[in-house]
């Protein structure tokens, strides 16, 4: 079969897919059903590493997500990769991008699928005369069975997202959505071996959503600093307990974060090396700032330790020039931003032996730093940090 060229203007495509195919919705996919003239099209939510089987065939995994249907409890799919098809897709397939695929197969899972994805999943091959289409970021490449084995580069697209305002989420379902920083914890080890973070956000719709993030990377994490900052969340899991809902890492999570000062550039704090950022949702990200700034209690001005007052909270940024560990349940930080403070400050007793630092610079700032004592949970977080890093502390006080 030739490659076919496809070229997208403004979203639609010039030459159209094959006329006797016809769009399947995912909610329709039985086992045992004729979906012969059929395709399935959704955003890529997660990728796995190229494997091969025992029979050396190639095998790629890739979650397939319902941009139509986001609001549905069951709005994502297992799409199971073989052979050259598995081998080519590897290679270009990224998050975010749109997937078309027909000539597949719907294969019964052996149970249910709890993490809110189909209890089918769809096997795409060569053999089995499949076609996929993907569309990427920067270009649309199409991969057809064909005997060079070529891929064909065409124009770009970029795809679209539908938001969910906090008032309109349902248990169940994954959905993208904005939110205010109302609260925040920053992340820390969990029980298990990944990190955590809890999130706390709020929308003109007045609903609050709290969010439980784990991930075992930490810079994969939304990099919050302040109450008032506005998230992006993409492909964020809505569960209802104690009747709230809640909101929970799913595949495919991903986050951006912005100052929500009135004014301020707005630049990503983002937690992927890519992503897309759309020119409307600039617009969202203002509004949200207006609106915060009415709405939303900032808890303390940033301050240095030179112009700090007794018993008033203020945030911090500072530098980690030493840290050691205390006992079993503190740790402690040594950091300074510059200045000095003008109040006394608490000690903590260590031997030298036991700092981690530059002793040279210790010992020069040994009026100037401040001792921080870091307790329970977060002790392998702070074991964590590298000397030198910045560091910023929220509703501090001396």
């Amino acid at each position: 079969m030739p490659v076919q060229l496809l070229k997208i203007v403004k979203g639609q495509s010039e030459i159209p897919l094959p006329s006797h195919l016809q769009k399947e919705n995912l909610q329709h996919l039985q086992e045992g059903c004729d979906h012969t003239n059929k395709y399935i099209q959704g955003i890529v939510t997660l990728s796995y590493p190229l494997t091969k089987l025992r029979d050396e065939t190639d095998f790629f995994k890739i979650v397939l997500q319902d941009s139509d249907n986001l609001s549905s409890q069951i709005n994502s799919i297992n799409v199971l990769i073989y052979g050259k098809m598995a081998e080519d897709c590897a290679k270009i397939i990224c998050h975010g991008e749109t997937f078309i695929v027909a000539g597949f197969k719907v294969i019964k899972l052996p149970t249910a699928s709890e993490d809110g994805r189909h209890g089918c999943h769809l096997e795409v091959s060569e053999e089995a005369g499949s076609v996929i289409y993907v569309c990427e970021t920067e270009m649309v490449q199409i991969i057809l069975p064909c005997s060079s084995g070529n891929m064909t580069s065409l124009c770009s697209v970029a795809p679209k997202y539908v938001y969910t305002p906090l008032n309109h989420l349902k248990h169940g379902t994954i959905v993208n959505l904005y939110g205010v920083v109302k609260f925040f914890k920053p992340p820390y080890i969990s029980k298990g071996t990944d990190y955590c973070s809890v999130v706390t956000l709020v929308d003109p719709s007045n609903v609050k959503l709290t969010c439980s993030l784990f991930n075992g990377n930490l810079d994969s994490l939304p990099k919050i600093y302040k109450v008032g900052d506005i998230v992006r969340f993409h492909r964020i899991k809505i569960r209802e307990y104690n009747g709230q809902m809640q909101g929970i890492t799913s595949g495919g999570f991903a986050s951006l974060t912005f100052d929500g000062t009135v004014g301020a550039p707005v630049v990503p704090r983002t937690s992927s090396r890519e992503y897309t950022f759309m020119d409307e949702e600039q617009k969202i990200i203002e509004e949200l700032r207006i609106w915060a700034a009415s709405n939303i209690s900032i808890s303390g001005p940033a301050a240095k330790l030179s112009g700090v007052q007794p018993m008033l909270f203020f945030d911090l940024t500072c530098q980690l020039v030493g840290k050691a560990k205390v006992d079993g349940s503190s740790f402690l930080l040594k950091v300074w931003d510059g200045t000095k403070c003008p109040y006394p400050t608490w000690k903590v007793p260590v031997e030298a032996k036991d700092l981690e630092g530059d002793k040279t610079l210790l010992h020069q700032l040994r009026d100037l730093v401040v001792d921080i004592l870091v307790y329970d949970n977060h002790v392998q977080l702070a074991e964590s940090l590298q000397v030198k890093c910045s560091l910023v502390f929220h509703s501090v006080f001396v």
